[in-house]
């Protein structure tokens, strides 16, 4: 039965082409000037990873940001499709695996996203391509092994949150007992992409590496709750504590490191060097080791108030078009490279709509949670979690988890996390039907096909 998806598919194509019309050019924001200016000269960036300016760069001929936001809103189609085809390869009935589609066809703050220039709908893409890639077949193959490598590299170059996820990927391979070729294929298309990656990053910032801005990020996410008195840090270290006057405010960690008089501004070493980053990432281990509780208590409860237990409206569309996120002036020239002149021009009736849509058709955050449970309670109450269920599911956790305790907490970096978490959900609930099912009829679960009892 196709007519459900056909049909979903066929109003979020309507949704987005309303956007186009609603705003006629992508949203810009704060980290767009950075993806845009390695877009124009590709250089390793020590903040962030190249891999969505590299894209970006292939769009720079067109010399158009509109031609990026329905790229971008085909890639999100694309997930949402992706998703539905997934489940019924799996034999997950059709309405549950069209369900585990709609949040990523439909959620407002996945709308927007897309109609950003910023780097999430190509991670994710990248992300559930890959998780779809190594599940496809009941058993990895090479090449199907070797593709979902291949992606999970992509997503790690697009955003450095995905590296947990490469070695998540092969220690489910393991679980999988795959053959031996197979493993060695699969480790070889994660890590040569990086490898390659780290030698050129190495070649213009002095350091194997992705990065040079993890450890200072993980230092600013330990201003929440670091004490200096119970920390004890070293002479060299003690510039790094944080200052009262931020502490006084509650400032979010992200402030610790862009404000003109932070410490790392005032070295010999360039701010994001790794120098500096040593520096800071030796700060913040002997912070999360002298206060492991307060660690502990800022990330469980940044992922309650601000992921979970988030039930407020978004509003990216009413701030998007009402130019509170625009172009600023010292950006103009740089965005003008892909179009952006003067003030957007847009249809209103169709940005008005919009505006009211986000207001209601959006997943909120106790949603989120329970999707993310459902699964936790097959692991209950079967005492195993389906291996199918596994790497979607374990990926969607370390996304959540990883942004938070390694960064800030920001919805938008949740974003990402919609579609493994969905497909985990609907094959959990697939499978623990099945089962019920088989205990029903007296037939052994491992010989049914419905609903993907056979995995």
């Amino acid at each position: 039965m196709r007519t459900p998806i056909v049909l979903v598919v066929a109003a979020a194509v309507l949704l987005r082409a309303a956007i186009m019309i609603g705003y006629q050019r992508a949203f810009w924001y704060g980290d767009s000037v950075d993806y845009v200016a390695h877009a124009l000269q590709i250089v390793p960036n020590p903040v962030r990873p190249v891999g969505y300016s590299i894209f970006l760069r292939m769009l720079l001929p067109f010399h158009s940001n509109v031609l990026l936001a329905v790229i971008q809103h085909v890639m999100g189609l694309g997930v949402g499709i992706l998703v539905y085809v997934l489940l019924r390869r799996w034999q997950v009935r059709p309405m549950l695996a069209v369900a585990a589609a709609l949040p990523v066809l439909f959620d407002a703050r996945q709308l927007w996203m897309e109609h950003s220039l910023l780097s999430e709908t190509l991670f994710t893409c990248c992300l559930i391509g890959a998780i779809a890639a190594a599940l496809w077949r009941h058993r990895p193959t090479v090449p199907t092994a070797a593709l979902a490598g291949l992606l999970f590299a992509a997503a790690t170059l697009t955003r450095s949150i995905a590296l947990p996820l490469v070695v998540l990927y092969l220690l489910v391979l393991l679980v999988q007992r795959v053959r031996l070729r197979t493993m060695l294929v699969a480790m070889a298309s994660c890590l040569a992409p990086l490898f390659a990656y780290g030698l050129w990053f190495q070649a213009h910032h002095g350091a194997l590496a992705v990065t040079t801005s993890d450890g200072l990020i993980l230092w600013s996410r330990t201003m929440s709750f670091s004490d200096c008195a119970k920390i004890r840090p070293p002479i060299d270290l003690v510039p790094l504590c944080p200052p009262e006057s931020l502490r006084a405010i509650g400032a979010r960690p992200g402030l610790y490191i862009t404000r003109p008089n932070a410490w790392l501004y005032a070295t010999e070493s360039p701010p994001f060097s790794a120098d500096n980053n040593s520096l800071a990432r030796q700060f913040a281990l002997r912070a999360i080791v002298a206060q492991p509780g307060d660690y502990a208590l800022t990330v469980a409860r940044e992922l309650a108030t601000d992921t979970f237990l988030m039930t407020d409206r978004p509003s990216a569309f009413l701030t998007s078009g009402s130019g509170f996120e625009g172009v600023p002036p010292e950006a103009a020239n740089i965005a003008a490279t892909y179009g952006y002149g003067d003030a957007p021009a847009g249809i209103p009736v169709f940005s008005r709509f919009l505006e009211w849509y986000e207001r209601w058709i959006y997943l909120p955050g106790p949603a989120l949670l329970a999707v993310m449970a459902i699964p936790v309670v097959f692991a209950l109450r079967y005492k195993r979690l389906p291996v199918r269920s596994l790497l979607p599911w374990t990926a969607a956790v370390a996304l959540v988890v990883l942004a938070i305790g390694m960064n800030q907490s920001d919805y938008r970096y949740v974003l990402p996390v919609f579609p493994p978490a969905c497909v985990a959900m609907a094959y959990a609930v697939a499978r623990a039907k099945a089962l019920r099912t088989a205990t029903v009829g007296g037939t052994t679960p491992g010989t049914r096909t419905h609903a993907g009892a056979t995995s």
